[in-house]
């Protein structure tokens, strides 16, 4: 199955392989219809491609431009996941994600119903 542009995924870790491969453990989750959250996480996702030379750090936000996902057999009989990704980006650092701590947002501008300046027929641009 391929994987195109799927969005907001947490970096829970990173690690290169004894052949010097990068894999990395991934973070998804759903908002479920009663307001709860499934969340899962994607083990030894690799990086081949343009997705080896991207800097990823643990607690990064990364968007998955291309791979694919495939289930295939063990010796055992057991069927596993195998997540290959061909191009990544980050979204946001770890270090940057709480930057804007202090952040309060400004009030909207609300419209009284007492107010009565200007005329709404007039308003109209057609």
């Amino acid at each position: 199955m391929q994987i195109s542009d799927s969005r907001f995924h947490k970096v829970w870790k990173v690690e290169i392989d004894q052949n010097g491969r990068k894999k990395v453990n991934l973070g998804d989750s759903k908002k479920n219809q009663d307001g709860t959250y499934s969340n899962w996480t994607w083990f030894y996702c690799n990086l081949v491609g343009n997705a080896k030379g991207v800097q990823i750090n643990e607690g990064d936000t990364v968007t998955i431009k291309s791979g694919k996902m495939e289930m295939y057999k063990t010796n055992d009989g057991q069927y596993k996941n195998s997540i290959t990704i061909f191009d990544i980006e980050v979204t946001a650092k770890a270090d940057q994600q709480n930057v804007n701590n202090n952040y309060q947002p400004q009030q909207k501008q609300g419209y009284s119903s007492t107010n009565n300046q200007g005329n709404f027929e007039s308003d109209i641009p057609f």
